[in-house]
């Protein structure tokens, strides 16, 4: 999710970025033209002051014909204002075009032209008709360097107006570029803004109607949030999944620890009330067998009642030791060490059963406070519940490891994994409950993995089944590691 929200702000700040750089070249290059219209409009100025300049000249030699010294010196200072007008003139103009420097040369040629008729006029000795010829050359020359400088002025007018079109088209383009790009930017950022909220609200719902779903008490619910919807949502989805497995695995053990109370009040009874009769059963059965007043045929009968008879009370013995289980005797011990002993409790049976045992025990593990029998205990119960799973022989694999649980704290594992024919779904939340059993009659009382599920509940661990039909079962035996 943080890469989405960077990409989408990357793309809006590129966008600005871009606009805003096309903006700065446009403006740029309007300052640079509206540089070059404020010196034409300067030059039009000046050439209006020239203009004026040699009229006035013009003025001057018609009106006067510098009759006096003050004339004269009038008309010089007008002349000298026209030259000083004529090289600003000129040099604004030098960064034109070439066709333009080259009419205003032809106007300077003309001036300089001018210039020298007035001052032979100046000097022109007192023949009238000398001085009128020179008279009629200088207003000629003066009034057409006013017409050439009024058609320069014309063509750099509709230059100007050109210009300042031009200008003016790139003003515009400059406002459309801006008004485009801030367009284009609040579009998208609506368009990233409601993308990422589809994004959040998505994962959010799922996880609401989650939650709703185990406030109703269904402590199954899964959420599938994938990662293309956000690392972040992804690791929320896995850690609510991983938070309904872990009270569906309280539920379970508080519904087990009720069943296990229940019952095992139920036994105490129970045995008590039925032990008396079986022992008179027994009793009977012996002096029975003894008699030799009995038929042989007879005396097979009485063999199988007090065979049966001596199991029933097996089990009672079973119930007695399943209610009457005390807390357990803790000491801190090497797992390793209490599996390699339990293993060699079941190494012959194994091979009856042509079983192959594999043991791998992860070194340096941390001790762990058990009581050490009845850990002995159930780890033989979980291997001889193999070994019946596997009547066509196999392999059981036994693993110890350390892990962490869903709160970080360390525990240790022990996984007892065969290739036997499985469980069914539909037995796998019934396997630990008192008499259950998938047995014959007569191949086992049920009690074996409710009491191994008592023992690791008293020790503050879980027992954890997975297993797939026709490939095997894993059980794993979960324990809280010393000092952790």
């Amino acid at each position: 999710m943080k890469k989405r929200i960077y990409r989408g702000l990357i793309l809006l700040l590129s966008i600005f970025a871009a606009g805003s750089m096309i903006a700065v070249v446009y403006v740029m290059k309007t300052s640079s033209r509206m540089d070059r219209l404020i010196v034409l409009h300067q030059v039009e100025i000046l050439r209006e002051d020239l203009i004026i300049l040699i009229q006035q000249v013009q003025s001057s030699i018609y009106r006067n014909r510098m009759r006096s010294s003050s004339d004269a010196d009038l008309l010089v200072a007008h002349v000298q204002e026209m030259d000083r007008a004529m090289n600003t003139c000129t040099g604004c103009h030098e960064q034109h075009s070439p066709e333009l420097k080259q009419g205003l040369q032809g106007m300077r040629d003309m001036a300089e032209d001018y210039k020298e008729a007035i001052s032979r006029l100046f000097t022109a000795s007192a023949n009238p008709r000398r001085i009128e010829a020179l008279e009629r050359r200088v207003l000629q020359l003066g009034q057409d360097l006013i017409s050439m400088s009024q058609g320069m002025a014309f063509t750099a007018n509709v230059r100007l107006q050109q210009k300042t079109q031009e200008t003016m088209a790139v003003v515009r383009e400059v406002k459309v570029i801006l008004i485009v790009t801030l367009v284009t930017g609040f579009l998208l950022a609506i368009i990233t803004a409601y993308g990422l909220a589809r994004s959040l609200d998505r994962p959010l719902q799922r996880l609401l109607e989650a939650t709703r779903k185990i406030a109703r008490g269904d402590l199954h619910t899964q959420v599938n949030i994938s990662g293309d919807e956000g690392e972040e949502f992804k690791e929320l989805g896995d850690a609510f999944n991983a938070m309904t497995k872990n009270l569906t695995l309280s539920q379970r053990q508080l519904v087990q620890s009720a069943k296990l109370a229940a019952i095992g009040e139920l036994a105490t009874n129970i045995a008590y009330e039925v032990n008396n009769p079986l022992t008179g059963v027994l009793g009977y059965a012996g002096l029975l067998l003894r008699s030799d007043d009995v038929p042989p045929e007879k005396k097979e009968h009485l063999r199988t009642i007090e065979r049966e008879t001596l199991r029933a009370r097996e089990i009672l013995k079973n119930l007695l030791d399943f209610a009457r289980r005390k807390p357990p005797r803790l000491v801190s011990a090497d797992i390793c060490a209490v599996i390699q002993d339990a293993l060699a409790l079941v190494r012959g049976q194994a091979k009856l059963c042509n079983v192959e045992l594999a043991t791998f025990c992860t070194d340096e593990l941390p001790p762990v406070s058990v009581d050490i029998d009845e850990m002995k205990q159930v780890f033989v119960n979980l291997m001889n519940n193999a070994f019946f799973a596997m009547p066509n022989g196999g392999s059981l694999t036994v693993r110890s490891r350390r892990d962490r649980n869903s709160a970080g704290a360390s525990v240790l594992v022990v996984e007892f994994e065969d290739t036997g024919i499985g469980i069914p779904e539909p037995h796998l939340d019934k396997i630990f409950d008192p008499f259950f059993t998938t047995r014959v009659d007569g191949e086992g009382t049920g009690l074996g993995l409710s009491i191994s599920y008592m023992i690791v509940s008293n020790h503050g661990g879980r027992i954890e089944v997975e297993s797939t039909v026709g490939k095997g079962s894993v059980f794993r035996v979960i324990l809280a590691a010393e000092g952790q």
